[in-house]
This record gives structure tokens, C-alpha cells and sequence, in this order.
């Protein structure tokens, strides 16, 4: 009876078992709360939030909460403001540094594999040196070899049965068994890159695992001389690694077509629009992404600017009806917004003594009223007024998604310029006197 009821007495002990993950941001000022999610392969899934008080906070994760894949949200955009983790029952103690990143005090998961990767990072970076010296050390190079082996046996032995081991096998590095020359160990590296990788793997596709090593390939074996080529090429092996995967492989391409086209690399860009992503895209649960690359396509340096009408004296007029000017420039901008508003001035009084260059301003709006009085003060541009803001077509068929947004058209009506800013406009059109 006795040994009975210290088991009741200690059974809910073991039920309720706690761990917790404790944080401390610095500067502590920049710090007001936290949000904590779980990651999947197709989801993200909230799991609890907590203030963050003089730079702390602590949250409380019972027994039943499950070992994955962890991201801490800590400002917005919540994309950009982030870090992940691995949970696997165990408390988790972290300081966060604004400019220096994540460091773990408490986790043993955490703990091996960051040391891990530290570790081979050091060791990369000596081959690299070795390399860029005028005169090849290959008992150097030999002995970081050896190191490389030993770093990565090692840490797959310390992290057996643990989820760090998932990132650490999954990070193997090429290691020659004799000297290799930089171009053959340059090129063997790439040909073997992917071997480790399991792109199937349900705690890699929960995390940054597969993107980065993914953008890593192609940005790294780039010959210099033919950038864009062997980024096509770097592009179209991924798609080869990932034909299993194509919910992976779709996430990966759509990530890859926005990296590319923040960077206007509208030829790469548009590669993997047309030759890879479009045919793995719903037209109904994509119709967005479909909208932006058709958008991104037809808006491309040296393409005929989209068509669009707007009210004129005459009725209705085309903007392929133009003539007269060598440039038009197209200026979507709104009264709503404070960047336009202070770069429109600047625009006018650029443009007070060129009168062969045109302003067609978009005016992206929910109400007419305000609109009305700005344009008073810019009577030289023709007005156009962009009711519904976002949803209005013009913009649709720019892909635009910011104000203010300028494109530059020559008198032929093609494209030849899409400026970030009304310094980079200015800019453009000196060079054109």
C-alpha cells in the first residue's frame, strides 16, 4: 500500500515535467516581446508568446510539446526578425546579440552543432588560404584534410540520436583522399555537394537547412566571366536534386525567383519562371505569384511597356498612343505617401526646363479628394487617377508593390529604366544629355 501510493504521488511529477527556454537580447531596449512557433515542412504552427522585460524572458514548455525544429519571432517583419533552434526535451538557455547573433549556454543539441559548425568554418577557411597563397602547402592542405575527417566523425558520433545529428550528417563536406589542385578540388566539391543531402528528410525541409546549402550551390560555383549562365546551370541542377520533392522544390524555386528579382536579375529571374516554377504552380492557389512573374516578365529592361488607358480630354487616350518625347516616365505614387511626396518636388523641379520627357503620375488611391489637391501642384504631369490602390489594374500589370515606383520608357515605348528612387531617375537621365 505504501509503495502504491508513492507511485500516485510521484506519477503526477512525471507527468507534468517542464522544460524551458530562457532568453537574454541585447541592447535590451530593442527588445519588447516574443512569439514562438514550431516548424513543419509545409507549416508553421504558433506554440505561445511572452513579453520580453529589461532584455529577458523565459517561456514554460510541458512534456508534451514535441522535440523539432523551434523559431523565436522577436520584431517585424517576422520573416527578417527570427532565429531557429532544435527542441528535443531539454531546457534552453540563449543570448541573443542585435550584431553578433545566437549563442547558446544551456542545449546540448544546440551547443554541438553550433561548435560543429564553427569548427569547420575555421577549417574551410584554411583550405581557402591555402589555395589563394602563391605556393601551394599540400602537407598543409593534407593535414586540414585530415582535420575536416576528424571534425565530422567526431561530431556524428557525439550527436547520435539526437536531432542535430540530421543537420550534421546532412553537411558532410567533400574530402579528397589525396592533394588535389584548386580547379579539380573546386570542381569535385561541386560535383559531390549534394551527396549528403537528403532532401526528403521531414527535420531538414522543418528548417533553413535546404535553402541555404541550396543558395550556397549557386552563388559559390560561379565563374565570374559568365555570372548569369552559371547560375542557370547552378539553378537547373537544383531542380535535378529535387525532382522527388516538389513541394520542397517548388518552395525553393519561388524563394530563388524572389532573391533573383529583388536583385533585378531579370534574365535569371525569368529563367526559372518560364523553364521551371509556372508549370509547378495551381492557377487558382497561386494566382498572386502567377500575376507577379507575368508582371516581372513583361516589365523587363528593353520590353514594350504594358498598354493602359486613362480619361482624357480626347475621351480616352493609350499610353501607346504617345508621341513626341524621347522618354515618358512612369511615376506610381500616392497621396498617402511620404517618400512620394517628398521625391515628386524634386522631380519637377528636375524636369522644369526638359520638355522632351513626358510624366505619366499613376496616382494609387482610395479617395479622390485628397488626390485633387495634390496634383494641383504638378500640373505639368499628366494625372492619372489609380482608384482601388493595390486591386487597380496599371499597377497589377507593372507588378507594382511600393510607392513611389518609377520606370522609364523611351519614345518607342520600351522599357530602358527601372530606377529604385528619384536620385537613381535623375541619375539615369543625366547620362542620356
Amino acid at each position: 500500500m505504501k509503495k502504491l501510493l508513492l507511485i500516485l504521488l510521484l506519477l503526477p511529477t512525471v507527468v507534468i515535467a517542464q522544460h524551458k527556454i530562457t532568453g537574454t537580447f541585447t541592447p535590451a531596449k530593442q527588445f519588447k516581446a516574443a512569439i514562438l512557433y514550431k516548424l513543419e515542412p509545409t507549416k508553421t504552427e504558433y506554440i505561445t508568446n511572452t513579453t520580453i522585460v529589461d532584455g529577458h524572458f523565459e517561456m514554460t514548455l510541458d512534456a508534451t510539446q514535441p522535440p523539432g525544429m523551434y523559431r523565436v519571432v522577436y520584431a517585424l517583419p517576422q520573416d527578417q526578425y527570427n532565429f531557429d533552434f532544435i527542441y528535443n526535451n531539454e531546457d534552453i538557455v540563449f543570448n541573443f546579440d542585435a550584431n553578433k547573433g545566437i549563442s547558446f549556454q544551456e542545449s546540448k543539441e544546440n551547443k554541438l552543432l553550433t561548435t560543429y559548425r564553427q569548427d569547420m568554418y575555421v577549417v574551410k577557411n584554411k583550405i581557402n588560404t591555402i589555395y589563394s597563397n602563391k605556393t601551394v602547402d599540400q602537407a598543409e592542405f593534407n593535414a586540414c584534410i585530415i582535420e575536416l575527417k576528424d571534425i565530422q566523425e567526431q561530431a556524428e558520433y557525439e550527436s547520435k540520436n539526437m536531432l542535430a545529428h540530421e543537420f550534421i550528417k546532412a553537411s558532410r563536406t567533400y574530402t579528397p583522399t589525396t592533394f588535389e589542385d584548386a580547379t579539380t578540388y573546386f570542381n569535385n566539391y561541386k560535383t559531390h555537394y549534394f551527396d549528403p543531402i537528403d532532401f526528403s528528410n521531414p527535420i531538414l525541409q522543418s528548417s533553413e537547412f535546404l535553402i541555404d546549402a541550396t543558395l550556397n550551390y549557386i552563388y559559390i560555383f560561379v565563374d565570374n566571366a559568365n555570372q548569369n549562365i552559371s547560375y542557370k546551370n547552378n539553378i537547373d541542377d537544383v531542380v535535378g536534386v529535387t525532382s522527388k520533392e516538389k513541394t520542397i522544390q517548388k518552395a525553393m524555386l519561388e524563394i530563388l525567383w524572389n532573391r533573383f528579382k529583388n536583385q533585378n536579375n531579370e534574365e535569371v529571374a525569368n529563367y526559372i519562371a518560364s523553364k521551371h516554377l509556372q508549370k509547378l504552380l495551381d492557377p487558382v492557389k497561386d494566382e498572386i505569384l502567377l500575376s507577379d512573374m507575368k508582371a516581372f516578365q513583361n516589365t523587363a529592361i528593353g520590353a514594350v511597356a504594358p498598354d493602359f488607358s486613362w480619361p482624357s480630354k480626347q475621351g480616352s487616350t493609350k499610353l501607346s498612343q504617345l508621341n513626341g518625347k524621347d522618354y515618358y516616365i512612369l511615376t506610381f505614387w500616392s497621396s498617402t505617401c511620404s517618400h512620394c511626396l517628398a521625391e515628386l518636388p524634386v522631380l519637377k523641379n528636375y524636369l522644369s526646363n526638359k520638355k522632351n520627357i513626358q510624366v505619366l503620375a499613376i496616382g494609387l488611391e482610395d479617395e479622390r479628394e485628397n488626390w485633387e489637391k495634390t496634383i494641383t501642384n504638378y500640373q505639368d504631369f499628366t494625372q492619372i487617377y489609380g482608384y482601388g490602390k493595390w486591386d487597380n489594374p496599371i499597377p497589377i500589370a507593372y507588378g507594382v508593390s511600393s510607392t513611389p515606383t518609377f520606370f522609364v520608357l523611351d519614345t518607342d515605348k520600351k522599357i530602358v529604366s527601372k530606377p529604385n528612387d528619384v536620385e537613381a531617375l535623375m541619375a539615369f537621365l543625366d547620362t542620356k544629355k
